[in-house]
């Protein structure tokens, strides 16, 4: 993993995040320089975007009190994973602190692109798919669907006597949206989207999930 320290939280970067990236980039078809040079932007854009996700979790925890949260980005995203429990509504807090941070830089990226362009044609291709991942990303992490944001929000909301109406609702959801990534020919997304569906039925059924399924 590509470990560093960003802002006192250690951040720790698994290779599955790179070749995920690349994949939802284009890589398999970006056979000129024109198309590579668009690739490393994408990807550069991603990691960026979900830091600054990540980090909203993070600063959350550490305002309510805890020490230690480690930053980590794989194959599905990222975690923010804290030291301490947190309260329903810590969590939701937390939960929401992500979308809203990285929404909040995209709007505002957003409103400058509107009054000024830089001249090369690749900042501006930089500068717009950051728009558009922290954006667009964001609100669809805010799905109810487990693990994402949405998703942890609505297990907050219903608590742990009603944890299988958040997990219904989640599947429910997962499946739709998936019908919408197979019509639409998203197939890359489909995959990710029945990955989860399956998560949540495992965990309705009270077996392990995977780790690696998760969001903060």
């Amino acid at each position: 993993m590509l470990q560093f320290r960003l802002l006192g939280f250690p951040v720790f970067i698994h290779w599955t995040f790179w070749v995920v990236v690349a994949l939802l980039g284009g890589a398999t078809t970006a056979d000129t320089p024109f198309e590579m040079q668009r690739l490393v932007g994408w990807m550069l854009v991603a990691l960026v975007s979900l830091l600054i996700h990540e980090l909203g979790h993070a600063l959350t925890m550490r305002r309510f009190g805890d020490p230690r949260v480690i930053i980590t980005l794989h194959s599905f995203g990222g975690l923010a994973v804290g030291s301490r429990r947190l309260s329903r509504k810590q969590d939701i807090l937390v939960s929401a602190a992500g979308p809203f941070v990285q929404i909040a830089v995209g709007v505002a990226l957003l409103a400058l692109l509107k009054v000024w362009r830089a001249e090369s044609w690749w900042v501006n291709y930089v500068l717009q798919q950051f728009v558009f991942i922290s954006i667009v990303w964001a609100v669809l992490n805010l799905l109810p669907i487990v693990p994402l944001d949405g998703g942890r929000i609505s297990l907050a909301m219903f608590g742990p006597r009603r944890e299988k109406v958040a997990l219904v609702l989640s599947l429910v959801c997962a499946v739709a949206v998936g019908i919408y990534a197979y019509v639409s020919e998203f197939y890359f997304s489909l995959v990710i989207l029945g990955m989860l569906a399956f998560n949540n039925w495992k965990r309705m059924k009270g077996q392990p999930e995977n780790p690696w399924m998760g969001t903060h």
